[in-house]
């Protein structure tokens, strides 16, 4: 995959991330997208793509430190991408060692699956 590439995905998932935050901290204050749509001066649609992760542009600065303002929340919390890279560090773990697990159980299986076949054959004698 070109760098180019990567990079816009890449960026797309943090920029995913980052608007499940705003969803999050948004539920949180039990506010309505309406409502903070209104007190950073967007429209209700923009801000539902934003926090979807759906929007076709990228989001400013100005916007997000508007955002955490209106969310009484500092922005380094909002955009704690830190957060984002190990929850996926973690993810990655845990399917690595699922995936290990699968392989020992299909190990387990054709251990047991011999063992079957050699049973049958000794009832067969």
């Amino acid at each position: 995959m070109p760098q180019e590439n990567l990079r816009k995905e890449t960026c797309r998932d943090e920029l995913q991330y980052i608007g499940l935050r705003i969803s999050y901290f948004r539920k949180m204050q039990n506010m309505t997208q309406a409502q903070l749509a209104e007190k950073v001066h967007i429209s209700k649609n923009y801000l539902s793509h934003i926090e979807s992760g759906s929007s076709n542009k990228a989001v400013s600065l100005p916007l997000l430190i508007e955002i955490s303002k209106a969310l009484n929340i500092a922005l380094s919390v909002l955009v704690d991408l830190d957060d984002f890279n190990s929850s996926k560090d973690k993810i990655r773990q845990q399917f690595d060692e699922i995936k290990i697990m699968f392989e020992e159980m299909k190990k387990f299986n054709e251990d047991l699956d011999k063992m079957m076949s050699e049973m049958d054959r000794v009832n067969l004698e």
